[in-house]
């Protein structure tokens, strides 16, 4: 358990609000700069604004009551801090045979490999399947290998690979699946986890 985890009371998962979005801007601005050095140019990473990701959210989470449950948003927080969050969709049309996709997933850098995050793609995956979703797409930069790990070990399959152009940088994705969402289910809970996260 690391320091940051030790050191906390309990961790609550819960759906976002449009009064998340800077946070949940926050979250990705630092987690894009630590987690992507090296994948992605520094002076890029270095550019990335809490203000510019945050109106990407905030329509995001205005426009959540109308989609139902077909897209979703949760967020993991610690002593009324949000650490972590993740979101998926049900996809208009079929991607790679998938009909909903984990479209983000990010934790603050101290809380990665707490178990965390897997309870928040479990929580994803169940709205999703709720909404008829039977599979789940993911895709992941391909040089990031800590998250290609982390899809591995929940039973995610390799899909594709593929070139795509982010903000006209020039890289390199995989889309992970998962064709039957039982294996996500039971990858999560046979995985052991902190009991302060609920």
């Amino acid at each position: 358990m690391n320091e940051a985890m030790s050191s906390i009371k309990e961790i609550s998962l819960r759906r976002a609000t449009v009064a998340d979005a800077e946070a949940i801007a926050a979250v990705r601005v630092e987690s894009w700069q630590t987690t992507y050095r090296g994948m992605i140019p520094d002076t890029y990473l270095d550019q990335m604004r809490v203000e510019d990701s945050f109106l990407h959210w905030k329509q995001i989470l205005e426009a959540l009551p109308a989609a139902g449950d077909r897209v979703c948003v949760y967020v993991a927080e610690s002593e009324g801090h949000i650490i972590g969050f993740a979101s998926g969709m049900l996809l208009p049309e079929p991607k790679l045979g998938m009909r909903a996709e984990l479209t983000a997933i990010y934790l603050r850098p101290a809380w990665q490999r707490s178990g965390i995050g897997r309870r928040l793609v479990q929580k994803v995956a169940r709205t999703l399947q709720a909404q008829g979703a039977d599979n789940l797409l993911v895709w992941v930069i391909s040089g990031n290998a800590i998250a290609r790990n982390f899809y591995e070990d929940l039973g995610g399959a390799l899909l594709h690979e593929q070139a795509f152009t982010w903000d006209g940088i020039d890289l390199k994705e995989a889309g992970y699946g998962w064709r039957d969402l039982s294996v996500l289910m039971a990858s999560v809970n046979a995985m052991p986890t902190s009991s302060a996260v609920h």
